[in-house]
């Protein structure tokens, strides 16, 4: 079965309360089995819809999505019983009482709701006198409930990951334990006005993985939430192709044919786009290869200054050959590209207070902002039959043949293209002839095999 012809959409229904708060609190099952109970007023879209988008970026602490349907004025009831369209006889203003639940079936899975998701508005692209062209954008649900809701308390002294869980848990946010990775940073965990998902996505700023480089990301995917590690997403990646996860190598040739047959699910729909490759002047601005970290400790006078390199990290990277560094030499003070300076403000000599540093930016600061600059060497762009398997954060195989002259062939795998890449942003499309998704690739070092720990 080809994943890039139609998909069928088994759910796709929206959903209207009088009330907001609390009427999906329980699951979508739970609705169903008493949905008279909530004075809901709901309506199916299968037949209507002309184009679905699903997106998940390991940069978005929510899943989003739009969905465009044609409505001919016979979708819904206005409050007399008379027929109308659905934006005018829900209606539908785009208030948090209105939700859309969907399961996509595709050759290649199942791609469906864990949450209901918001309808944040209803812009209408076409209207005439016989139909309406709606294009409603969606959010996760949680992004409305947990947005009026900010954290004052305090997470006591632990690991950030124990504070992520404990949050997520008492927001009622889906998550895996599998996708919250321990963390080696002691912290105390104050919620500063912030709401539950704002104060997870700063912590994972400053939050350092057990072994490598800090560098972490706070995201949604058809899973549930994320809390990952660089290091994290790419071990696991790692192990992935250890187990034969084959699905997950594309591979792309010159001559291949742009319409994707049942035997070209593995196969690039288009030629790939490269958005960055290698840019020395970005890196050295970005500080990727070696920055100098300064400190003052206010309280005992002691400065430091270091110079302090990446790749001497215990890290592991999506290719074998890591960027070409400007210099090799990691001990010449003159040999930085970026400084960074803190002023540590540690406890009183009172009693009670302590004197050691917490929280010191200098710690992870630096380090992240150059794993994240790192990761971002290379980036491309490439389109593939739809797979609803993949979600943000997994890591695939890209063959790229060598360009070559004439009618030869040569190897498949061009040595600088090819590899593997980490899934910044994920695109699932859906219209009544294609499904495809899209996807933007990033690696932090080239070359065809990872090096491992």
């Amino acid at each position: 079965m080809s994943f890039a012809g139609p998909s069928n959409y088994k759910t796709l229904r929206i959903d209207k309360s009088d009330v907001a708060e609390g009427i999906f609190a329980q699951t979508i099952e739970a609705v169903d089995r008493d949905r008279d109970s909530y004075n809901v007023k709901t309506a199916q879209l299968e037949g209507k819809t002309i184009r679905f988008d699903y997106f998940e970026s390991i940069y978005s602490p929510m899943i989003t999505a739009s969905t465009t349907i044609v409505d001919t004025g016979d979708s819904a009831t206005d409050d007399r019983d008379n027929l109308a369209t659905i934006r005018d006889g829900f209606p539908i203003v785009g208030d948090g009482t209105e939700f859309i639940t969907f399961e996509i079936l595709n050759g290649s899975g199942t791609l469906k709701t864990k949450q209901p998701m918001a309808i944040t508005g209803a812009p209408i692209t076409l209207d005439q006198s016989q139909r309406q062209v709606l294009t409603l954008p969606l959010v996760s649900k949680h992004s409305v409930d947990t947005a009026s809701k900010p954290r004052l308390g305090s997470y006591g002294v632990g690991t950030i990951d124990e504070a992520v869980k404990k949050i997520l848990k008492e927001n009622n946010l889906p998550f895996l334990d599998k996708n919250i990775e321990k963390s080696s940073t002691l912290d105390k965990v104050d919620g500063q006005n912030e709401t539950p998902i704002d104060l997870i996505f700063h912590l994972s700023k400053k939050t350092k993985p057990v072994t490598g480089a800090p560098g972490f990301f706070f995201y949604e995917t058809q899973e549930g939430f994320n809390f990952r590690s660089i290091e994290g997403l790419i071990e696991q990646g790692m192990e992935d192709y250890k187990n034969n996860r084959t699905d997950r190598t594309y591979t792309y040739s010159n001559n291949q044919r742009q319409d994707p047959t049942a035997e070209d699910n593995y196969k690039l729909v288009k030629m790939p786009v490269i958005k960055r490759d290698q840019n020395l002047i970005t890196a050295l601005k970005t500080g990727v290869y070696n920055v100098r970290i300064q400190t003052k400790n206010l309280l005992t006078g002691l400065f430091t200054d270091n110079i302090v390199n990446l790749l001497d990290k215990n890290s592991t990277y999506l290719g074998n050959k890591p960027s070409v560094k400007p210099n090799q030499n990691q001990t010449t003070a003159a040999n930085y590209s970026r400084t960074y300076s803190y002023v540590l403000t540690p406890g009183s000599l009172d009693e009670g207070v302590g004197t050691e540093v917490t929280n010191n930016p200098a710690e992870y600061e630096p380090q992240a902002n150059m794993r994240y600059a790192m990761l971002h060497s290379q980036i491309v762009d490439i389109q593939i039959p739809c797979n609803v398997r993949l979600m943000a954060g997994n890591v695939i195989k890209l063959l790229i043949e060598n360009v070559t002259s004439g009618n030869k062939t040569n190897q498949v795998d061009n040595p600088t293209r090819s590899g593997f890449y980490l899934i910044l942003h994920l695109r699932h499309h859906f219209d009544p002839k294609h499904s495809y998704t899209s996807l933007t690739l990033a690696r932090d070092t080239y070359g065809l095999y990872t090096s491992n720990k």
